[in-house]
């Protein structure tokens, strides 16, 4: 093979994993102008080396496509960067997490706000959630405001009730809850769902933004994760994104849902995107709209999902934030107006609103060729894999959820709705694609973790969560690849190594075909490249 046409890149003497059915093996990959040219076997790849051309000799490395991170929260992350880290790792029981407030408050001037994230009361030592009077021991005069895993619970102190107007005579708004003392009737300090919103928390600068995702860019790019669909995005965040894409220091492909309705914290956008006549895949290679981002119900974890039937030893069925009625009509305009819908339902009762939702909208416009997802889609019936069929519709299915979460869901649900949790397997035999994720910051961002996962259904703790649901190590590479590049209707040229797609490639530790199902967990990204430009290693 002899070309006039010279490589920028080429590798060789590897183990490809192309994700491509049609071309699974190779041994080398040609590089130019940021896509792959060829893919084949080193003597022809050779062929393509000119006297600029950079070689990486893989010596039997396994080089495969980056991934495709289907469903995460990218500034969320970032913003998290410059809090205080109450993780499990870092924070095993309550005492340490008020060690590491005392040490946020000794740094902080008085009265000024003390945020955190990622506590996990199924892990903590004391099985228990903090509590406002847990923080006020350590934050008397400082506000403090610090997220559970899941982001659907939160815990503030006295000090961040009192600035927010927060009483025992406060009413629920909707779609949240104020959790009170039984005994005496005040608040705990627990604010479960859309109640954060009451909490006055200062706003967020675009520099501060910017700081968070260029920390946040290193640990996708550690990850091996090359494109990402950013599932909560506001004004502030697609100004960093593009600011960054600018100035060139954007490091991973961005695929923006913007929120939708106006929850929490957030702002909704339904409207400025309609009037600005803003539409799906509007954008470019690094940053390219995908739609609008719907909000139904909470967290399995958090005892928030919108369950059919109560969590165990409980006879609550979760928060459903939104009927038919009030959703519905939103969602209409949104799909009318081009812009496809993904929906946050954990719960049956928030997947049937969704999905009642959709047929409505069906009934005026054609959505079947749009790729609406459900997100997470963590308890579907039969009925709800059916009409999803139907209206083929993708799955955004919360793997990484089984790993991480795993052990709270087995207390929550009980061993017989574990059979049809983030059921890979099913999804698969209804012909449903449904792209792999970690929700992050709602678990780690690693997707091996959730590979492994798929693969074996266990816990972090080494429980099996069921034995019905695991899927084959190629197909759970594909859930965070090609599958999940379907989603924003890219699979020819993201989640894939063939000639002409992008050339967003990392090299692995081991071989996942090769190794232990057990082992998955344990491999890691040797480098990462974003359009044969180094990221990584």
């Amino acid at each position: 093979m002899a070309s006039i046409i010279k490589a920028d890149l080429i590798f060789i003497n590897g183990n490809v994993i192309t994700m491509n059915e049609l071309s699974p093996e190779a041994n080398a990959i040609a590089v130019k102008n940021g896509s792959v040219l060829y893919v084949g076997e080193t003597e022809d790849v050779l062929t393509l080396k000119g006297e600029q051309t950079e070689v990486v000799d893989l010596q039997g490395k396994t080089i495969m496509p980056g991934f495709v991170e289907s469903h995460t929260h990218t500034t969320g992350y970032g913003n998290n960067l410059l809090q205080v880290d109450c993780r499990p790792a870092q924070t095993p029981s309550i005492d340490d997490i008020l060690a590491k407030v005392k040490d946020a408050v000794e740094a902080t001037p008085e009265g000024e706000w003390i945020r955190g994230w990622g506590w996990d009361d199924s892990r903590l030592a004391e099985k228990r959630n903090p509590t406002r009077w847990d923080l006020d021991k350590v934050a008397p005069n400082h506000p403090v405001f610090l997220k559970r895993t899941c982001g659907h619970v939160a815990v503030g102190n006295s000090k961040a009730l009192e600035i927010s107007g927060i009483t025992k005579d406060t009413p629920d708004p909707d779609g949240g809850h104020i959790q009170l003392d039984k005994e005496t009737g005040e608040p705990t300090g627990i604010l479960q769902e859309l109640a954060q919103g009451l909490v006055s928390l200062p706003k967020l600068t675009k520099e501060d933004v910017a700081r968070g995702l260029k920390l946040a860019q290193k640990d996708y790019a550690k990850w091996g994760i090359t494109t990402l669909h950013d599932m909560s995005t506001q004004k502030i965040d697609m100004e960093v994104f593009q600011m960054l894409k600018e100035q060139n220091e954007l490091t991973v492909r961005v695929r923006p849902w913007i929120w939708a309705m106006a929850q929490r914290d957030r702002a909704g956008l339904l409207d400025e995107m309609i009037t600005l006549g803003l539409h799906s895949n509007l954008g470019g290679d690094m940053v390219k709209i995908q739609g609008m981002k719907f909000m139904l119900d909470g967290s399995v974890g958090g005892r928030t999902a919108a369950t059919a039937e109560p969590y165990e030893d409980d006879d609550s069925k979760g928060i459903l934030y939104y009927d038919k009625e009030h959703v519905a009509p939103y969602m209409k305009r949104a799909l009318e107006a081009g812009l496809r819908v993904a929906i946050h339902g954990i719960g049956e009762r928030a997947i049937d609103v969704a999905l009642e939702s959709f047929k409505e909208a069906h009934q005026a416009v054609d959505i079947s060729k749009m790729r609406n997802r459900i997100e997470h889609c963590g308890l579907p019936t039969e009925d709800h894999l059916k009409t999803m069929k139907e209206l083929n519709m993708i799955a955004a299915s919360s793997i990484g959820f089984i790993y991480h979460l795993g052990d709270s869901y087995i207390r929550n649900l009980g061993p017989e709705r574990m059979k049809r949790v983030y059921p890979q397997k099913t999804f698969k035999e209804y012909g449903i694609v449904a792209p792999g994720n970690s929700d992050l910051p709602v678990t780690d961002g690693n997707p091996w973790l959730g590979i492994y996962a798929a693969v074996n259904r266990k816990t972090v703790s080494g429980q099996v969560t069921d034995t019905v649901q695991n899927i084959s190590v190629y197909d759970a590479i594909k859930a965070y690849t090609v599958d999940a590049a379907y989603s924003s209707f890219e699979e020819d040229t993201l989640g894939i190594i063939k000639e002409n797609a992008k050339a967003d490639l990392m090299i692995v530790s081991d071989n996942p075909f090769e190794i232990d199902t057990e082992a998955l967990k344990d491999i890691t990204v040797e480098a990462t490249y974003l359009g044969g430009k180094k990221v990584h290693g």
